[in-house]
């Protein structure tokens, strides 16, 4: 979104701050000013008699043409004299922005030029069209056209040109990029992270990666995670191969299990000190198998996931964001 320049036929005159410093002081009564070094067509505007003047001034330049200017000012005492003149430039616009123009990567000679519904500060809501650019890292500049055909100061952004719709996906664990899996998958599809989670190699916490691939063959920037995994076989007979994810949590936390039979869990979220914060109810397992639950009510801190089954209970440490 492109917000132009508030383009008005008034020009403001900076903040004048004037008092009488004769030794017999007078008031300030008015001032008058004049474009392009054209006196015989000042404008006079009266103000209220005071020895000190504090005024923002705006200036009807209204009847010029789009471009460069002079207007300079003087102001007048009780007596009728008048100050030195002050001159000052300035660039005449027009009240309405009626087109913008853009191009990539500083190429101004290809500039495309767009229509906008005129207004003061139109919206651009039509994207602009960067179908001719390659995959990859880009520059766009755009600029307003007024009324008048005067435009405004460019302005440049940075922007990634995909390739449309995602094709496909790879993953990987730790800094292992070497051996990372490759799916397909559609514009519509989802990619379960849970139940893709390969089993690492080590207990510990471990971080998992996955990136996508659009139409064109361009990659997106990777998206990385922590996870903690344990092997866990004495603690539940039968149950083994504990995923944690992720780790740290700021929403849902998944636990994903093996289990060699049928089992019963219990799940508890603990505080540090071992004391019950909730109870995550029972969950019956077998296979590999995996489940989610709702941790944005937990305060941010440190605590431990209990899952017990009959006498036999593990607990795995984790963080809330």
């Amino acid at each position: 979104m492109l917000k132009n320049i508030n383009h008005t036929p008034l020009i403001a005159a900076c903040l004048l701050v004037l008092s009488a410093a004769t030794a017999h002081a007078q008031n300030i009564t008015g001032y008058r000013y004049w474009f392009n070094d054209n006196v015989d067509a000042a404008t006079v505007v009266n103000l209220a008699p005071a020895p000190v003047t504090d005024v923002e001034l705006t200036l009807n330049s209204a009847s010029l043409a789009a471009g460069h200017h002079q207007a300079t000012i003087q102001f007048c005492d009780a007596d009728g004299l008048w100050s030195a003149p002050w001159t000052s430039l300035f660039v005449q616009r027009a009240p309405t922005v009626n087109a913008i123009e853009y191009w990539f990567n500083d190429d101004v000679g290809d500039a495309t030029t767009a229509s906008v519904m005129p207004g003061t500060a139109p919206l651009i809501t039509a994207p602009l069209d960067a179908s001719a650019l390659p995959v990859g890292f880009h520059t766009v500049t755009v600029r307003t056209i007024d009324a008048q055909g005067t435009r405004s100061v460019p302005y440049t952004v940075d922007f990634t040109r995909n390739g449309g719709a995602i094709t496909g996906y790879e993953y990987w664990l730790d800094d292992a990029i070497a051996d990372r899996a490759t799916a397909d998958i559609g514009p519509a599809g989802v990619v379960d992270l849970i139940a893709a989670l390969p089993v690492p190699t080590t207990d510990g916490p471990h971080l998992f990666t996955i990136h996508f691939r659009d139409a064109d063959g361009g990659w997106s920037v990777p998206l990385s995670s922590t996870f903690n995994y344990l092997v866990g076989i004495d603690e539940i007979p039968g149950v083994s191969n504990y995923l944690l994810f992720p780790n740290p949590v700021s929403e849902q936390l998944s636990l994903r299990v093996y289990a060699a039979h049928a089992t019963d869990l219990h799940i508890d979220v603990l505080d540090v000190s071992g004391r019950s914060v909730q109870g995550l109810g029972s969950w019956n397992v077998q296979g590999t198998t995996h489940r989610s639950w709702d941790a944005s009510f937990l305060a941010p801190g440190r605590y431990l996931l209990r899952i017990s089954s009959d006498d036999r209970t593990m607990q795995m440490p984790f963080v809330k964001q």
